[in-house]
């Protein structure tokens, strides 16, 4: 889990970094803080408690194992707050970088890293069928006989509701933030004509 949460929460600062493109690119630090603000609200309330669930209570969920072989997160005193800070490192360095490359008309390169976030995620998921939607104990992954996720009622509900809360929230900050971006074109040009 936490190996496609934090990319994709560099991800999604580089995308909110897109879709204030406009306001961006006007230089005022006023619309730059604003987005940076948008971007720690939803890595906040939609997005950052989402990894911290799966790992507190499906430690051995997708590659977990690979790594950390006890069964809990409580085993690693230190893993849960060191996933907190590096993933508001990487969600606030993606919006970082992609203000920085919009900013200088790197638009194109901005899309190319958060999309090819979304393509190392694709990959790590699907290339990797044999242990990514399997959930269990250390001993069950060295086994093979780790259960698939469908058997857990309470672990479909969650992934499902979290999908769904991601999703939404991060649409509905996208289009803020590009609604935004088209207002500050209205005023500009409305500026403009009146010179």
């Amino acid at each position: 889990m936490v190996q496609i949460d934090v990319p994709i929460a560099w991800g999604i600062g580089s995308l909110f970094a897109d879709a204030a493109s406009t306001q961006l690119a006007s230089g005022r630090a006023e619309y730059h803080y604003r987005a940076l603000l948008k971007n720690n609200i939803y890595q906040i309330f939609f997005f950052s408690w989402i990894p911290v669930y799966f790992v507190l209570n499906y430690f051995g969920w997708e590659t977990t194992h690979m790594w950390w072989h006890e069964d809990s997160a409580a085993a690693y005193p230190y893993f849960v707050p060191i996933l907190i800070v590096v993933f508001f490192a990487a969600a606030n360095g993606g919006f970082l970088l992609g203000s920085w490359l919009v900013r200088r008309g790197r638009l194109g390169l901005n899309r190319a890293i958060y999309l090819g976030i979304l393509a190392y995620s694709a990959i790590w998921i699907f290339g990797q069928l044999n242990r990514t939607p399997r959930l269990g104990t250390y001993a069950d992954f060295v086994a093979g006989r780790a259960p698939w996720f469908y058997t857990d009622s309470t672990f479909v509900f969650m992934l499902v509701f979290t999908i769904v809360v991601w999703l939404v929230g991060m649409v509905v900050f996208v289009l803020q933030l590009r609604a935004e971006g088209k207002h500050l074109d209205i005023v500009t040009t409305q500026q403009t004509v009146a010179k």
